[in-house]
């Protein structure tokens, strides 16, 4: 699906929020994908309670993610949960676009 860049820029602002990222986060939503692949794999390796934490702040469905964490590797697993957040995050932001028209 494709999303506007306004959507996607507000969902990168987001996430560097979450994420506490000292980096501004890219617009594109695949380069975005990556990034946030980046740091979940990061916290995986060295703090699963901040990740679980952003889990449970961004509202990403535990069995979503069970099985995200069923990939092979590490890598894979980071950007499948890494998909589930940028979609998470996607659709919280059309839901407030949606409602701040009316």
């Amino acid at each position: 699906m494709t999303y506007s860049p306004a959507l996607l820029s507000s969902v990168a602002r987001q996430l560097q929020r979450v994420f506490e990222a000292d980096h501004q986060l890219p617009s594109d939503q695949e380069e975005l994908i990556r990034q946030v692949a980046r740091m979940v794999l990061y916290l995986l390796r060295h703090n699963m309670n901040q990740f679980l934490h952003i889990l449970y702040r961004i509202d990403v469905e535990e069995h979503k993610v069970k099985r995200a964490m069923l990939a092979a590797s590490e890598e894979e697993v980071a950007d499948n949960i890494a998909r589930l957040i940028v979609e998470r995050e996607l659709l919280k932001a059309q839901i407030r676009f949606r409602y701040s028209q009316n």
